[in-house]
């Protein structure tokens, strides 16, 4: 009876300060210390203290010890370093996702030189709204002027507002000819990321600060279900050129390492399909906008920064659709890319597995 009531004690603690954190740091942000971005001090979005969760997740939660080293198919010579009872890539939706890479990182770093590091700002989410409504999030009301009129296809059918980005703790690593502090992501329907027509999307920019901004009951019913989240942010590193080091180390899926697939702000993401630029004159990458899909990962849980388990229906449900409360899936787990080219127009793809 001391076991149980000991170990519900630890787990009621470790919950009680991972809740803790988070509202520590939605408190200071509300203060809105004007703190520069370049510090790593972040003046806006709330902070993902990633040093806290790693207390969480260390690096054993990661490996899989009832695994065979290889693959029984197909065969793998035994001189391969590939072993799959260490922690595999991972595609950064969670918080468990962050820290399995950054585990990873650190460890197979006391070996192998990583290269030059790309700072990015990569976004965990949560299921609180924003602190502030110009802040990046997923869903909901746009942070947009509300006598500006709501874009619209040729049919006159309204576009659904998805996600907006916010640029201002994130001045340092983004393209100094930045048309404003908001990007606002809108979808014409719940498909739009295949083939990605130029109808497809609507993009936009906002200020952070409006003259009249549009309210929930302004604005048109969504077509699809999007995801209701905020954005809390972590100033973190990208390894473009360590690939090697992880594939050395015998980590399966070690493309995963180097640079994350994830919703992020920064110059370096990971291309599923490639990086389809051309090198001269080649737009910047801005953000990119990740798949959302929960219900199904391993472990389930905190699947966001605020909510250590899904709602039981939602961690039975086989749902297979592109969107939902907790879902926003891109083909197969794909992501969407945005750039900025030197004349100020932004531009989008979007690739899958």
């Amino acid at each position: 009876m001391k076991t149980c009531t000991s170990l519900l004690t630890v787990s009621f603690l470790i919950t009680s300060v991972i809740l803790h954190v988070f509202s520590v740091d939605t408190c200071a942000q509300e203060r809105d210390a004007e703190i520069p971005a370049a510090q790593g001090i972040v003046s806006h979005h709330p902070r993902f203290d990633l040093e806290q969760w790693l207390k969480l997740y260390p690096y054993e939660a990661f490996e899989h010890p009832e695994r065979d080293r290889h693959y029984h198919f197909p065969p793998t010579p035994p001189d391969d370093p590939l072993d799959r009872r260490k922690p595999s890539g991972v595609i950064v939706t969670r918080p468990a996702d962050i820290c399995c890479v950054e585990q990873v990182r650190r460890k197979v770093a006391r070996k192998h030189d990583l290269g030059e590091p790309e700072a990015v700002d990569v976004f965990l989410w949560s299921t609180k709204l924003p602190i502030q409504p110009y802040l990046t999030k997923l869903g909901g009301v746009p942070h947009r002027e509300a006598d500006k009129p709501w874009p619209r296809n040729q049919n006159g059918k309204p576009y659904t507002f998805v996600a907006q980005f916010c640029f201002l703790d994130s001045k340092d690593i983004s393209p100094e000819n930045l048309p404003d502090d908001v990007l606002l992501v809108f979808f014409e329907n719940d498909h739009s990321h295949w083939g990605l027509k130029e109808s497809d999307l609507h993009l936009e920019w906002s200020s952070r600060n409006l003259n009249n901004p549009v309210s929930e009951k302004d604005i048109p019913a969504p077509s699809f279900t999007v995801p209701q989240l905020s954005g809390a942010i972590l100033r973190y590193q990208e390894y473009p050129e360590s690939l090697e080091a992880f594939d050395r180390e015998g980590h399966d899926q070690p493309y995963r390492f180097p640079v994350t697939q994830s919703t992020k702000i920064g110059p370096m993401t990971f291309f599923v399909q490639g990086d389809r630029r051309q090198k001269k004159d080649a737009p910047r990458l801005l953000c990119a906008l990740n798949s959302l899909g929960l219900a199904y990962r391993r472990p389930q849980e905190w699947p966001f920064v605020d909510l250590k388990q899904l709602p039981e229906d939602a961690r039975k449900r086989r749902d297979y659709s592109n969107w939902g409360q907790w879902r926003m899936m891109f083909a197969d787990v794909g992501c969407m890319y945005f750039f900025l080219s030197r004349d100020g127009e932004v531009t989008a793809y979007g690739d899958s597995h």
